[in-house]
């Protein structure tokens, strides 16, 4: 699936590309490593702070899942990360920035998290799912057999405060499957409840819809033909 740039004469010579000019300066490596209509985050909103979890063992498996494999890095639909950068835009004048977790998943991924889930591994249960069973996050809706992800539309983030890069105050960690992660849970102070309206009002406001489920968790809409992905993310 990845793009390759290969000119090849009539008798089978490889032949030089032109080099660049002003008019047609040289494609970044990243940007032409990807399946077209998909573009980097740091590209397109290259002040958004990037946390990839799921290349990390920082995450509810507790291990790198499949498909990830840098920390830095996240992928969106082209469209997907310009609203993104445009909430970021708006975002810094108040001295606010955001943080990803995560954005485009390939579907290899989804078959990680399905594949974790019939383990008896319970070592994350504590801190990610202390209330519930594995069986459980899927029918809960935490995690998904056929998750938005692997479209390129959806990302997990949060908002954080521009000079320090510290988190606002949420009331609750990144993928907690659990109430305490629903939009409008109980029991969470005044301050928190009011930063996940910052969020979810700015993120809206550009187009995103949110998961009520998850106050981390936006979908900007795809056209309804878009197809699941599978490549790397790197």
């Amino acid at each position: 699936m990845l793009a390759a740039a290969l000119l090849v004469g009539c008798a089978g010579a490889t032949l030089e590309a032109p080099a660049p000019t002003a008019e047609s300066p040289a494609p970044s490596v990243e940007a032409a490593a990807l399946p077209e209509g998909f573009s980097y985050i740091s590209e397109v909103a290259p002040d958004v702070v990037i946390d990839a979890r799921y290349a990390t063992s920082n995450n509810f498996t507790g291990a790198v899942v499949e498909g990830y494999s840098d920390p830095d890095v996240a992928i969106l639909r082209t469209e997907a990360a310009e609203a993104l950068a445009a909430v970021q835009g708006e975002l810094v004048g108040q001295g606010l920035g955001l943080l990803v977790w995560d954005a485009f998943r390939p579907t290899r991924a989804v078959d990680d998290f399905v594949a974790w889930s019939a383990t008896p591994d319970d070592t994350t249960k504590g801190d990610y799912y202390p209330d519930h069973e594995k069986p459980e996050l899927f029918e809960l809706g935490y995690i998904a057999l056929e998750s938005r992800h692997t479209l390129g539309g959806t990302v997990d983030l949060t908002i954080i405060e521009a000079d320090t890069g510290e988190p606002l105050d949420m009331g609750g960690p990144f993928d907690f499957f659990g109430e305490l992660s629903h939009f409008d849970a109980a029991g969470i102070t005044a301050e928190q409840q009011a930063n996940r309206a910052l969020l979810r009002t700015v993120m809206q406001a550009h187009g995103f819809e949110p998961y009520p489920l998850e106050w981390w968790h936006f979908t900007y809409p795809l056209p309804a033909d878009t197809k699941p992905a599978d490549f790397a993310v790197r």
